[in-house]
């Protein structure tokens, strides 16, 4: 859930800055050796605790097809900014596995948290297309969408439940972290 209430869209949204989106709460990149990244962003930004975890969501909708989705991921909090380090799993379709396919490596997508349905509905009206979309294991849906300003994708998700306590959490510990212990698994 966002610490910013959502604001009613302006009549006229072509003239005036949806300031209802709040904030970008995360910046995702892929990465091709996620620990090493996670080590890399320690020592040089001092961004930690990483909290690495596998994700396997067996039934998403990528570009029209059912697909599963599996990857390396890893959080870490910096001020009010998630960073997340995305490893795709090379053998299964995925917006992910697209990008590294691509390009490699880098910024993969920024992510509001919010209203899913409402963000959605902003954002296929400024033209992006949908490309992948799911259930997390906990029932938290995710939307990603085509990007615009140099990002290649958006993201959007509403923490509710574990998801919150998630983030919470990993907020809570980069809270005063002493570089100590910098990649957890």
């Amino acid at each position: 859930m966002t610490d910013t209430p959502l604001q009613p869209e302006p009549k006229d949204d072509t003239m005036t800055p949806p300031t209802w989106l709040g904030p970008i709460r995360q910046t995702a990149f892929v990465v091709a050796d996620i620990e090493a990244t996670a080590r890399e962003w320690a020592e040089v930004h001092g961004v930690g605790p990483w909290f690495l975890y596998q994700v396997d969501i067996a039934d998403t909708d990528y570009r029209g097809s059912k697909v599963p989705m599996r990857a390396r991921m890893g959080l870490a909090q910096t001020g009010g900014q998630q960073i997340e380090l995305i490893q795709p799993d090379p053998d299964v379709p995925s917006i992910y596995r697209e990008f590294a396919e691509a390009g490699g490596t880098g910024v993969h997508h920024v992510c509001y948290w919010g209203d899913v349905d409402r963000l959605e509905a902003h954002f296929a009206r400024g033209g992006a297309d949908l490309v992948q979309q799911g259930l997390t294991g906990n029932g938290n849906r995710f939307v990603y969408m085509t990007g615009s300003c140099g990002v290649p994708y958006v993201e959007f998700v509403d923490p509710q439940g574990q998801m919150k306590t998630f983030f919470d959490s990993i907020a809570a510990a980069a809270d005063g972290w002493d570089g100590i212990d910098p990649v957890r698994g």
